[in-house]
């Protein structure tokens, strides 16, 4: 069942990249879209059987990055609670 999920993961972040962009998180139209609704039922149902993602150093600068794009503020707090 997890390797399925993760499969089907993969294949709609693909689908995201080729509709939205490499950064499709910073794309205003991929939020709400069918693909992310479906992204985040995966993610959710991955979440449920315990699965846990190993997060790289470049992951995590990645993210930090993509939330200072957004103008996203994280202040000390939430980068703990994020892992930053």
């Amino acid at each position: 069942m997890v390797n399925e999920l993760l499969e089907k993961r993969e294949l709609l972040s693909e689908i995201a990249v080729e509709l939205y962009g490499e950064l499709y998180v910073t794309n205003d139209k991929f939020w709400g879209s069918p693909t992310e609704k479906q992204m985040m039922e995966v993610e959710h149902r991955l979440d449920n059987l315990g699965w846990r993602d190993d997060i790289t150093p470049e992951m995590l600068e990645a993210a930090k990055q993509i939330a200072k794009d957004l103008g996203l503020d994280l202040g000390n707090e939430e980068e703990d609670y994020l892992g930053f």
